[in-house]
């Protein structure tokens, strides 16, 4: 059965958080609500009410961007997620989730780094400690061309 979840894969350069992935029930707040501001807690049962308060809510933070006051998920995706961001993390099932910046791994390290470890240009693109390089914003464009 699903229940809440949160998970906030750690950087492998200095331990703080790479990204902030949370599942919200239907009529539940989410873990960090008393720490939002009026106006966040506006927006987000606004967002909520709009789009149906009997579904999940997903709240993304990763590299670059997030989904602001969340997005609603339907049970499949919402259990893809949980199946993707259980412990110990690894980029394969990171992946499976379908975040446009795979919520701060690198696939070739295997290893999720923070905004403060992935060296990211203007355009969104980035490469980690060890220089390899992806998108880290969904309106990514290559600064060359």
């Amino acid at each position: 059965m699903l229940q809440a979840f949160s998970a906030d894969p750690p950087c492998a350069m200095c331990g703080q958080t790479a990204s902030h992935v949370e599942l919200v029930p239907p009529h539940a707040k989410p873990v960090t609500w008393q720490h939002w501001s009026p106006q966040e807690r506006r927006t987000f049962e606004a967002a909520r009410q709009r789009r149906g308060p009997q579904q999940w809510w997903l709240l993304y933070s990763g590299i670059e961007r997030g989904n602001g006051s969340g997005d609603p998920v339907d049970e499949a995706r919402a259990l893809r997620i949980v199946a993707a961001f259980t412990e110990p993390y690894c980029y394969s099932a990171v992946t499976t989730a379908g975040f446009y910046d795979d919520a701060g791994f690198c696939g070739q390290c295997d290893a999720p780094y923070c905004h403060r470890h992935w060296n990211v240009s203007s355009s969104g693109y980035g490469t980690c400690p060890r220089g390899h390089g992806k998108s880290l914003d969904p309106h990514w464009w290559p600064e060359d061309l």
